[in-house]
C-alpha cells in the first residue's frame, strides 16, 4: 500500500510539474530558460533555445529569398506510338516574400517528331500558420499558351495545400488543385480537371531530405481515366546558394508512364 502511495504521489509531483513548463514555440526549450523566443518550429536549436540548424526546403522558406532553378527531365509514354520518349528543359525564376511567393516558369521540350517551347506558368501562393505545426497553403496559376498546338488557350489554376510537422525532421502533407480549362476542343471533348495528392517527407540531415507521393490526376481530355502514380523527391543543399533535387513519377495503374527530372537552383539572396 505505501509503495501504490508513493507512485501516485510521484506521478502526481510529475505531472503538476509538467503542466507548469510553457514552451510557445515547441522547440523544447522551457520559456522562463529560452533565450531565443518564437523561433520557427523546423529549426533545430541549443540549450539556449536558439536556432543552430535551419531545415528548410526552396518553397518553404519564411525569409525574403530569389532563386533561379534550372532543370532537364524526360518522360515516356508507350500510348504514343512513334515518339515514347519526350526530353524537357525548363528555368524557373521564384520569389519569397512575408510567406508570399511568386514563380514564372518556362522550358523547351524535344522528341523524334516535333520540339518548341513549354506553355509558361504564373503562380502566386500564400502561406498561412494556422498553428506552430499546421500550415495552410492557397495560390493561384495561369499557364499562358506559349505551346504551340491547336487550340491551346490560357487556363487557370487554384491551389490549396496542408502540411503538417509531428517533429522538426517529419512532415506529412496534402494537396488540392484545380484546373479550369479554357482549351478549344479539336477532337475529344474537354473538361476542367482536379488534381489531388498525399505524402510525407523526411530530413535525414540538415542538408539531405526526401519524400514520397501519392497522386490523383484526371485529364482533360474526357475519354482518358483518371490516373494514380507514385513519385519521389530527393532534395540536397549544396551549400548555403547552390541546392539540387531529382524527383521520380510512376503510374500505377496499367499504362506505362513514367518521368525522371533533375533540378538545380541557386539562392541569390
Amino acid at each position: 500500500m505505501t509503495k501504490k502511495l508513493l507512485a501516485l504521489g510521484l506521478l502526481a509531483s510529475t505531472l503538476s510539474y509538467a503542466q507548469g513548463i510553457n514552451d510557445e514555440d515547441f522547440d523544447g526549450v522551457p520559456d522562463s530558460l529560452d533565450q531565443c523566443p518564437h523561433t520557427p518550429f523546423l529549426n533545430q536549436v541549443n540549450a539556449q533555445g536558439c536556432t543552430t540548424t535551419i531545415l528548410t526546403l526552396p518553397n518553404e522558406t519564411e525569409y525574403d529569398s530569389m532563386t533561379l532553378t534550372l532543370g532537364y527531365g524526360f518522360s515516356t509514354n508507350e500510348d504514343l506510338a512513334g515518339r515514347k520518349q519526350q526530353d524537357t528543359g525548363t528555368v524557373q525564376l521564384s520569389y519569397y516574400h512575408n510567406n508570399w511567393s511568386y514563380s514564372l516558369r518556362s522550358g523547351y521540350y524535344s522528341h523524334n517528331t516535333n520540339s518548341g517551347i513549354l506553355d509558361t506558368t504564373f503562380k502566386i501562393r500564400k502561406r498561412i500558420k494556422l498553428t506552430k505545426k499546421l500550415k495552410l497553403g492557397l495560390g493561384m496559376g495561369i499557364k499562358f499558351p506559349t505551346y504551340d498546338f491547336t487550340g491551346n488557350k490560357t487556363d487557370y489554376t487554384l491551389y490549396s495545400s496542408l502540411s503538417y510537422y509531428p517533429t522538426h525532421s517529419l512532415s506529412v502533407f496534402t494537396g488540392l488543385s484545380h484546373t479550369f480549362v479554357q482549351d478549344e476542343k479539336v477532337i475529344t471533348p474537354l473538361r476542367d480537371t482536379n488534381n489531388f495528392y498525399i505524402g510525407a517527407g523526411y530530413f535525414f540531415t540538415n542538408k539531405f531530405y526526401a519524400n514520397l507521393t501519392f497522386r490523383l490526376s484526371e485529364s482533360k481530355f474526357t475519354n482518358e481515366h483518371v490516373t494514380r502514380s507514385l513519385g519521389s523527391t530527393l532534395y540536397y543543399k549544396i551549400n548555403k546558394d547552390w541546392f539540387a533535387t531529382l524527383s521520380y513519377n510512376r503510374e500505377i495503374d496499367e499504362d506505362l508512364h513514367d518521368s525522371l527530372n533533375f533540378k538545380i537552383g541557386y539562392k541569390f539572396w
